[in-house]
């Protein structure tokens, strides 16, 4: 499996999991939230370092993730 691929599917399941926790509304713990959020903004990070500018667009794509969404999940890491 490739750096691409796994940051792909590594993105999709926190994404998933962010909108499932979304439906569950105030049943949910604040903190899975900020975990998975933070998850994503570190294969954001992770992607910029390592991937081409051409596989990178393509994978925001395939994640459904625009600019503005990118740049917000990248926000969301503790430093």
């Amino acid at each position: 499996m490739t750096v691409y691929e796994r940051l792909q599917k590594r993105i999709e399941e926190d994404v998933q999991a962010l909108q499932a926790l979304s439906k569950r509304g105030w049943l949910v713990w604040p903190m899975d939230r900020v975990v998975k959020e933070e998850d994503v903004g570190r294969c954001c990070f992770l992607a910029e370092e390592w991937l081409t500018d051409e596989q990178l667009r393509e994978l925001k794509k395939r994640v459904g993730l625009n600019d503005q969404l990118w740049k917000r999940y990248k926000t969301k890491v503790s430093r």
